[in-house]
């Protein structure tokens, strides 16, 4: 591969320039190998007798996706909305500590279409996550979440840490 320095606009769209054949040759590779389970019929014959190799760090990994999210307080409680659309609740966990919020859940496809009867496919499908770090300490106890239309709001009630009691001593 020459060392030349790419343009600008190579380095942002990760274009490459035609004398660049082994850099095209290297990513033609990968993408034969990272799609050929994907759909095999698109691969030429003569191309499934070529040999192939792929570092590790090549080869694309399964991601999940990131649930959006909307995350405000107000001076009582901190309040965390989303929008879960077709995920049942048995298929939602939300783990929660004093500082730290996670909302794991998985949108199921119910696979009675043939992929080659599609014509757009822009619904995401499958496993989703979202940890965030909450701006102040919360109970955890009372916290609450609830679900209507597809949004769910998580209500976490915020631990006044300012707060001061004075115990009076009793006689025993």
């Amino acid at each position: 591969m020459n060392n030349t320095r790419k343009s600008f606009l190579q380095r942002l769209t990760g274009s490459f320039k035609e004398d660049d054949e082994e850099a095209i040759e290297k990513m033609s590779q990968v993408n034969r190998k990272s799609f050929s389970n994907l759909n095999t019929r698109d691969i030429d014959e003569d191309d499934e007798d070529m040999e192939i190799e792929v570092e590790d760090d090549d080869i694309p990994m399964a991601v999940e996706g990131q649930l959006g999210i909307d995350l405000f307080e107000t001076p009582v409680e901190v309040i965390v909305k989303t929008m879960i659309p077709g995920v049942r609740k048995e298929d939602i966990d939300i783990s929660l500590s004093r500082d730290m919020l996670t909302i794991r859940g998985e949108r199921k496809d119910e696979k009675t279409i043939s992929e080659d009867d599609y014509h757009y496919r822009e619904l995401y499908w499958g496993a989703f996550s979202r940890t965030v770090k909450l701006p102040h300490e919360v109970d955890i106890d009372k916290a609450e979440a609830t679900e209507s239309q597809g949004m769910l709001t998580l209500r976490l009630p915020r631990i006044d840490r300012e707060r001061k009691a004075s115990l009076k001593v009793k006689n025993m």
